[in-house]
């Protein structure tokens, strides 16, 4: 009985020890994310939902939905959930990396205009649509003397519903090998679409504050904005530059000398973006573009290999994470004003570039499907939300804090949609434009 009762509190002090242990909960997320890819993939969904799912399912949001609040979760506590920031933060660095090596000069020549232009047309037209949506349903609800209220919502609000999420996008891409003239333009496009999101953003966000508060400055409406572009685009030039001179000089035959070099370099290029607030996805993605257009093209494919096979595990734990995260009980709370945000940005986003491709002739499939491709929204547009909530908790916007708090809730309550079956529609988009394993045949 002795040795019995020995054992039972020697497992639970283990469970213990490992219930708080990030590298055993990293190799846990990596084992369920691969379990739900492999079961989702034989619905033919992307394997990538399959880990959303599947960080769902055992993510402390789900379990506290079913028991209470109170409850302590088996697998991963909040804890241990924000203890994973830094596989985030590499993910989404690499992701922008990863983009950033799609980007040869040579197909942007032919693409550029198209690119720029649809880019442009389907982020303004997304804002406007879901500014004014909102102010007209807010102008209905909000009661007399507070109508500055509706402007901004309608304004903040607008310019989040611009950001799309290059992470999925990214990861659809890869794991089908896609090859055609959507996905031409859709990796230009997300890329250069966070720069505008930046900008946007910055704008409305001062813009929608003003009208409550006073007027802002100007700094805060550009100067800001523009320096985190011009940062990010300086030092991302400046470290691929450095990557490729090292690439080309030093072993460049050996596979695990590129591997750790470009390691070092991006590793180096993401920590030093979050110490001078630069782009999370701008910075690595300069990296990339140097670097592959200024490489011999016979490497193109060694660069990419390489990267993909560090990454892979990386991305794998990256949407599992997401999941993990995902506020299920906010679902409930999300209000007319939600929907409308989650069913006008749809809108906005597909005739944006509907309208557009035709006006600039791009391929039929282009004009069809891109739209489609550009639903999910997750990183950027909560890193968005949070810095909404956190200027309406400064002090000279403290008393209207609900209204960030409102936005904030709103938003993640529309990832949670937009994660889970905005992935499906890229999917069956990509599909529908026959670009699904068309890049097979170019991979060795």
């Amino acid at each position: 009985t002795i040795e019995r009762k020995s054992f039972i509190e020697w497992f639970q002090h283990v469970g213990e020890l490992l219930h708080e242990d990030v590298i055993f909960g990293v190799g846990l997320l990596i084992i369920f994310g691969l379990i739900g890819g492999k079961l989702i993939s034989l619905l033919h969904f992307p394997k990538v939902t399959g880990y959303i799912l599947v960080g769902i399912l055992i993510g402390p949001s789900l379990f506290h939905l079913i028991f209470g609040e109170n409850a302590e979760p088996v697998l991963f506590s909040e804890h241990m959930v924000e203890s994973f920031t830094v596989i985030r933060k590499v993910a989404i660095g690499f992701i922008g990396y990863t983009i950033g090596l799609e980007l040869k000069l040579k197909k942007l020549k032919k693409t550029g205009k198209q690119v720029t232009i649809i880019t442009l047309a389907q982020a303004f037209t997304t804002a406007i649509l879901v500014c004014f949506a909102v102010m007209i349903y807010q102008g209905i609800v909000t009661p007399p003397g507070e109508e500055s209220y509706k402007w901004t919502y309608g304004l903040i609000l607008g310019a989040i519903a611009t950001a799309t999420a290059p992470g999925p996008i990214v990861a659809v891409v890869k794991s089908y090998r896609t090859k055609g003239p959507v996905t031409d333009v859709l990796l230009p496009l997300v890329a250069l679409d966070d720069a505008i999101g930046i900008m946007l953003f910055a704008v409305m966000l001062s813009l929608g504050t003003s009208m409550i508060s006073g007027p802002v400055s100007v700094s805060q409406m550009f100067v800001a904005p523009i320096m985190e572009i011009g940062l990010s685009l300086v030092i991302g030039a400046t470290l691929g530059f450095l990557l490729s001179f090292v690439v080309k000089r030093f072993n460049r035959e050996n596979d695990a000398f590129l591997l750790m070099v470009i390691i070092g370099v991006v590793f180096f290029g993401i920590g030093m973006g979050f110490a001078v607030h630069a782009s999370q996805i701008l910075l690595p993605m300069t990296i990339g573009v140097v670097l592959t257009n200024t490489i011999e093209e016979r490497y193109e494919h060694r660069l990419t290999q390489t990267t993909d096979l560090f990454t892979a595990p990386i991305l794998l734990a990256f949407f599992t994470i997401a999941g993990l995260e995902l506020k299920l009980n906010l679902l409930g709370a999300i209000g007319v004003i939600g929907l409308i945000y989650l069913t006008v940005r749809v809108i906005g986003k597909i005739s944006g570039a509907y309208f557009s491709g035709k006006a600039v002739k791009a391929p039929p499939t282009v004009v069809k499907y891109l739209g489609f491709t550009l639903i999910p929204q997750a990183g950027v547009a909560i890193d968005m939300a949070l810095t909404t909530q956190v200027r309406f908790y400064e002090a000279d916007l403290f008393e209207f804090r609900d209204i960030g708090d409102k936005i904030m809730a709103i938003v993640l309550a529309a990832t949670v949609i937009y994660e889970v079956f905005g992935l499906i529609v890229v999917n069956t988009a990509l599909h529908k434009a026959g670009e699904i394993d068309a890049a097979v045949g170019d991979w060795e």
